[in-house]
């Protein structure tokens, strides 16, 4: 028995598990890849970027240090919550958590290769996963050019030319940043924009935004790296040039684990209040598969580090609770 289970290996649930392991709690993490997608390199003719679960962190040159060191601290604190797990004997599952149902004051956590695993709380930190772009060469140029978010990080396309595919709120306003500093912007919109999407309004007015309505895209071309989308738009075929893509057809939260247990919202988001716990107390989630809405490393860090020490809380709010995990554990 555990104090704390906490399923996920990326920048929250780590922090989750830093904060635990600081309260001295018998913790367990269990997780398919440790950090998260921390280190799959994102590179841009030459230029890189790493990506943390699915964020864009810029390595800086010189002239961009601020930005660069404010994106790369993400980064480094994943490393560092990571290298911390690892020394810790007997904290790490490397397995797929496939079911969470509480039974009497307790979690029992399935998982696919080692059996249940029991605790008194449980925190979600399991993240979410692009939904791909299958053509040819999406993916043989992912990380070479093609990202799966649109970045917020716009300074490094500064005086390039983008494209976004996509017509969700994530795609719309990643183009908006994007425009700010690209010398040109290619919104390819597959589908119809929501009629209430603020931020189109505001591309169909930025000079250097091309909108391409009803677009489907067909191929991406490159060498070593993207270099062009080819689309069919108004029945015609078309070749655009460019230096980077980033592809948001929607994000499919991995919730699918507290189905039935915990509340989810309308599209598969797991419901959280302030305190990071879901409708099912001593049940907590962090990062991008809850509905608090975040997108950045360091904000996926604190939602994480706040989820480990509310979870600490429920533990010494249930006394009962706590002291009989501690007697089994």
């Amino acid at each position: 028995m555990h104090d704390l289970i906490i399923i996920g290996g990326g920048a929250a649930a780590l922090s989750a598990t830093s904060s635990a392991l600081g309260k001295h709690l018998n913790v367990l993490v269990i997780y398919e890849q440790l950090g998260g997608k921390t280190g799959n390199r994102l590179t841009l003719r030459s230029e890189e970027d790493y990506l943390v679960g699915h964020i864009l962190v810029h390595l800086a040159f010189p002239e961009e240090q601020p930005v660069g060191e404010a994106q790369l601290a993400g980064e480094e604190t994943v490393h560092l919550f990571e290298r911390q797990v690892k020394t810790r004997s007997g904290v790490t599952l490397r397995d797929r958590a496939v079911r969470v149902t509480k039974v009497g004051d307790y979690f029992h956590v399935e998982t696919a290769r080692n059996g249940v695993k029991k605790g008194a709380a449980v925190v979600v930190a399991t993240g979410v996963t692009p939904r791909n772009l299958e053509v040819p060469g999406a993916r043989e140029f992912l990380g070479m050019g093609i990202g799966y978010s649109p970045t917020t990080h716009a300074i490094l396309l500064e005086g390039k030319i983008a494209a976004v595919i996509g017509t969700s709120e994530r795609a719309l306003r990643g183009a908006v940043e994007l425009s700010r500093s690209a010398q040109k912007v290619f919104l390819i919109e597959p589908e119809a924009v929501p009629a209430n999407a603020p931020m189109i309004d505001v591309l169909k007015q930025r000079p250097n935004v091309e909108i391409l309505e009803g677009a489907g895209v067909r191929e991406i071309q490159g060498v070593s790296t993207i270099e062009q989308i080819i689309v069919t738009h108004n029945g015609e075929t078309r070749s655009l040039h460019v230096d980077a893509a980033f592809v948001d057809m929607g994000l499919q939260p991995n919730s699918e684990l507290v189905k039935g247990v915990a509340e989810i919202d309308p599209h598969g988001f797991i419901v959280i209040d302030q305190k990071n716990e879901s409708t099912v107390p001593g049940l907590f989630a962090a990062g991008d598969v809850t509905t608090a809405f975040g997108e950045q490393v360091l904000i996926a860090i604190g939602e994480g580090a706040r989820a480990g020490l509310r979870a600490y809380d429920y533990l010494l709010s249930h006394p009962a609770v706590y002291e009989r995990a501690l007697k089994s554990g």
